[in-house]
């Protein structure tokens, strides 16, 4: 988990989205309020694969947040 969100304002969400091969994808969402935009991903083949990316895109995300926090001080 980043550091940044241990209070879990940030979380993914895994769902099944379709049929065939890959039905899995995932989606950042925050808690309280909506995001006021969708980061997701999906085309995985198990729920497993899909929180996995999820995670990182999750620590992606939370860094870039981060450094731009920092910019702005």
């Amino acid at each position: 988990m980043h550091p940044d969100n241990r209070s879990r304002t940030y979380f993914v969400v895994v769902s099944r989205r379709g049929d065939g091969a890959n039905p899995f994808g995932w989606e950042i969402q925050r808690r309280k309020e909506a995001m006021g935009v969708k980061i997701s991903g999906d085309g995985y083949r198990s729920h497993r694969a899909a929180q996995e990316a999820g995670s990182s895109a999750l620590d992606r995300f939370l860094n870039d947040l981060s450094k731009e926090a920092e910019a702005g001080r």
